[in-house]
């Protein structure tokens, strides 16, 4: 499925095996457009918008975020978590010593036991492919084991996302994990004993890449977990996914398909310009182990179910979540080599 940035188009509907929906993805005109292609030398995006990378000394490679009260934790692939102001002020919660090949991270909420504000991190301890396990680091920055996740047909490796159930969900109190080795979401309560939640491998063998969950407004999906996620091994470029998990952890549904490789996404805050409470995904597209470092990372909006590029010139956006009133996209490989990343910030000039 070509996407041409030049002519306003709809393309036809993408169909696989597994799939009962798909995402139509068309272009924006040229003249509101002013999207970097895959050969920029860095990100765009549409204006009145600006994008920029933050500088930030001392992170390497960011992978995963989140919103600690309008600060970012942010974990490195090049190990450690780090906090992170809008202004580049970086912190360190604990270093690559003491928290090896990090993910997602999660920040507990009130009445998760006592661990209120407390980081959590998805991390395979030693070795990249060793199982993952989650990692607490408490307030006085210490680090220790909070959960060691149980075998679900194979072992929990290659690290994902870590999210918190939404509150007013079926998924409050719990903390869930991605791991795509097995292609398994667990769960976690706040004694830290974890099962596997849901494993997606009948048929098709899925890599999972990202947690979030639905508003209660959506008409689609109110209040229902959604996972990113793209067959393994699939010679297909654009049938990378959205889906929708239920909470005894079955796949209902496909939310929207048609992407290469969805990372973050989240609804946009009313004070995102003219682009307020619209769904926007990063697509992280190839890897750039796998392309070069192609920048093909692509940040899309969603209009009455019709997905537009919103932002290119990224390399690898694994993560994107809206803090305050801005876009901030993990990209750990931003500068267009390995381990050479930047926090991505997308701000409204309005």
């Amino acid at each position: 499925m070509n996407f041409s940035k030049r002519k306003s188009s709809f393309f036809s509907l993408l169909t696989t095996a597994l799939s009962v929906a798909a995402l139509t993805i068309a272009a924006l005109p040229s003249v509101t457009n002013s999207l970097a292609s895959a050969e920029s030398k860095g990100p765009d995006v549409e204006v009145p918008f600006e994008i920029t990378p933050l500088k930030a000394p001392g992170l390497v490679a960011p992978y995963f975020l989140q919103d600690n009260h309008g600060v970012m934790v942010v974990s490195d692939q090049a190990g450690g978590v780090f906090s992170v102001t809008f202004g580049g002020k970086v912190k360190e919660l604990a270093g690559k010593s003491k928290i090896k090949n990090p993910a997602g991270v999660a920040i507990g909420p009130a009445g998760f036991g006592s661990y209120a504000g407390d980081v959590f991190v998805l991390a395979a301890p030693g070795d990249i492919k060793a199982p993952c396990e989650v990692e607490r680091i408490d307030k006085s920055g210490a680090v220790s084991t909070f959960a060691k996740l149980p075998n679900a047909g194979a072992a929990p490796t290659e690290c994902r996302d870590l999210e918190f159930g939404a509150d007013g969900t079926p998924f409050a109190g719990k903390l869930y994990a991605a791991t795509t080795g097995n292609a398994t979401i667990y769960s976690i309560d706040s004694s830290g004993k974890a099962s596997a939640f849901g494993t997606y491998n009948e048929g098709v063998v899925f890599e999972l890449t990202t947690i979030r969950f639905a508003p209660a407004s959506d008409s689609k999906a109110p209040n229902l977990m959604l996972v990113g996620m793209r067959p393994k091994g699939a010679a297909a470029s654009k049938i990378g996914r959205i889906s929708i998990v239920g909470a005894d952890g079955k796949m209902k549904d496909v939310y929207l398909v048609g992407f290469i490789r969805p990372g973050g996404f989240g609804w946009s805050p009313s004070s995102f310009g003219s682009y307020g409470n619209e769904l926007m995904v990063a697509d992280t597209g190839k890897f750039g182990s796998e392309n070069n470092y192609q920048r093909d990372g692509v940040v899309y909006r969603v209009e009455k179910g019709i997905a537009r590029e919103f932002a290119g010139g990224l390399v690898d956006p694994t993560d994107m979540k809206f803090i305050g009133s801005k876009a901030v996209i993990c990209d750990p490989a931003e500068k267009g080599k390995a381990q050479q990343g930047a926090i991505v910030i997308i701000s409204s000039l309005l």
